[in-house]
């Protein structure tokens, strides 16, 4: 694919342009001035006519014995043409191009310049003509004189105007390419000076070094500041990428380490014979795979990002019965669960994303809350917001640290022998953030922990 220069497209575009404005300007010019010369020229074959008229007036000019009168065109000496000079002593050559007539009514020649001899140079008709005579085109006028009742004619060869045409036209034409030179100067300097902070900006992109993610800071014109934007937004992402993928390596070489450590004991341990030692290598195994889960599931909802057309509109009812049903019986079966959510409770949001989301939250509330615990979860309709309560009768989390909840691998040491590794929240709390979700955490003062989520109302449509 050839890449074309932004610089020499706008040189040559606006050259073009303004090029072609001279060029119409010199036509437009050569075409009025032709018009103008005709104007003239013409006005002087009428002149012309009417002295000959005063002429024919006098007594004898006109013949009375049928002769024609001629009228002798001075010879162009052989030093004038040699030298090419056209002011002569005698005349100008340019008479051969001029010729004029008399005849009489009954279409008798009676006086003629010596270069009309052989045919008319008119029509009996008054007023301009133009008539082709020896393969040239005349331009003529034609004048009728009733006192002495005789056609006066006088022509002008019109290679004579274009000749003068072109001359004007010649000049025209270097007052033109004098004008371009100085133009195309200013526009190539116009051009270079304002497109410098491209040059600058490409320049700056050239030179950056790959793992410079930090925003430009270019002063570009306001056209390129949208670009300048959503390169410095694609940095960004690349960088939250790149620090993702660093968290997701340091998270799990730091927590796989220890299952890992007691995966590797307990098989190094494992009777075949023995059912507890096999059960510690399985629960070693699955608890290494919940984590691997979870990081996984916490890395790629950093990434994600969730639109308006995205959300749908979820009975919650239906969507909790679903999350319970799904959940181990282990879980399920060790505590009491209180549902008090009406049919018309709805939510919206991402259906696969809220599902994680209430798992996660169901089952930590299953798991803190211990044998024979309470899990309730209630739906109130606010102003402008939907509060769902999930509430567990667990030991509760400490005032100092409830601010902490949701970060990663938090657990509170008096709650650490309980099995998990600190991610549900981080996950409950990203996903809660994708859908706008205001979510706090509270102690009951009967005892337990209250996670609350405010969903804002969305109109149905």
């Amino acid at each position: 694919m050839i890449r074309r220069s932004l610089r020499r497209q706008l040189l040559l575009a606006t050259n073009f342009v303004v090029l072609l404005v001279l060029a119409l300007g010199a036509w437009f010019n050569y075409h009025m001035t032709k018009h103008e010369l005709d104007e003239v020229f013409d006005a002087e074959l009428a002149q012309t006519t009417r002295m000959i008229k005063s002429l024919i007036h006098d007594p004898g000019f006109l013949p009375q014995d049928g002769t024609v009168r001629t009228i002798e065109l001075p010879p162009i000496p052989a030093e004038y043409a040699a030298r090419g000079d056209e002011r002569q002593r005698d005349g100008h050559p340019y008479e051969r191009k001029l010729a004029f007539q008399v005849w009489s009514t009954t279409q008798h020649l009676l006086v003629a310049s010596e270069n009309a001899m052989t045919q008319p140079i008119s029509k009996p008709q008054a007023g301009y003509h133009e008539l082709p005579i020896d393969g040239y085109t005349w331009i003529s006028f034609s004048y009728f004189d009733p006192e002495t009742q005789t056609w006066i004619y006088t022509a002008q060869r019109e290679d004579v105007r274009s000749e003068l045409s072109t001359y004007i036209t010649a000049d025209q034409l270097w007052v033109v390419f004098l004008t371009w030179l100085p133009l195309s100067l200013a526009i190539l300097v116009i051009v270079v000076w304002f497109l410098r902070p491209v040059r600058q900006f490409a320049t700056q992109l050239q030179q950056r070094d790959a793992n410079d993610l930090l925003p430009l800071d270019a002063q570009l014109p306001s056209e390129l500041v949208p670009i300048q934007s959503n390169i410095n937004a694609l940095f960004g992402r690349i960088n939250d990428y790149l620090q993702r993928e660093k968290n997701f390596i340091a998270d799990a070489s730091h927590e796989l380490r220890t299952p890992l450590a007691a995966l590797k004991l307990h098989a190094a341990q494992i009777d075949p014979n023995d059912p507890a030692s096999i059960s510690a290598v399985q629960r070693a195994t699955e608890r290494l795979t919940h984590l691997v889960n979870q990081l996984l599931l916490l890395t790629k909802l950093e990434g994600t990002t969730l639109h308006q057309q995205q959300l749908h509109a979820v009975p919650l009812q239906q969507l909790l019965l679903q999350v319970l049903a799904d959940l181990p019986d282990h879980v399920t079966e060790t505590c009491e669960w209180q549902l008090s959510i009406t049919d018309d409770c709805i939510v919206y949001g991402l259906p696969t994303l809220l599902e994680v989301l209430f798992r996660n939250l169901l089952q930590n509330a299953a798991k803190y809350s211990g044998d024979d615990g309470v899990v309730s979860v209630s739906c109130r309709r606010e102003s402008n917001f939907l509060r769902i309560s999930v509430h567990d009768s667990g030991p509760g989390v400490p005032e100092s640290e409830l601010a902490r909840l949701g970060e990663r691998f938090f657990r509170h040491p008096q709650t650490r022998h309980i099995d998990g590794a600190g991610l549900g929240l981080s996950i409950v709390t990203r996903i809660a953030q994708l859908h706008g979700i205001q979510l706090s955490f509270a102690n009951y003062p009967a005892g337990g922990l209250a996670v609350q989520l405010d969903f804002p109302l969305l109109d149905p449509s």
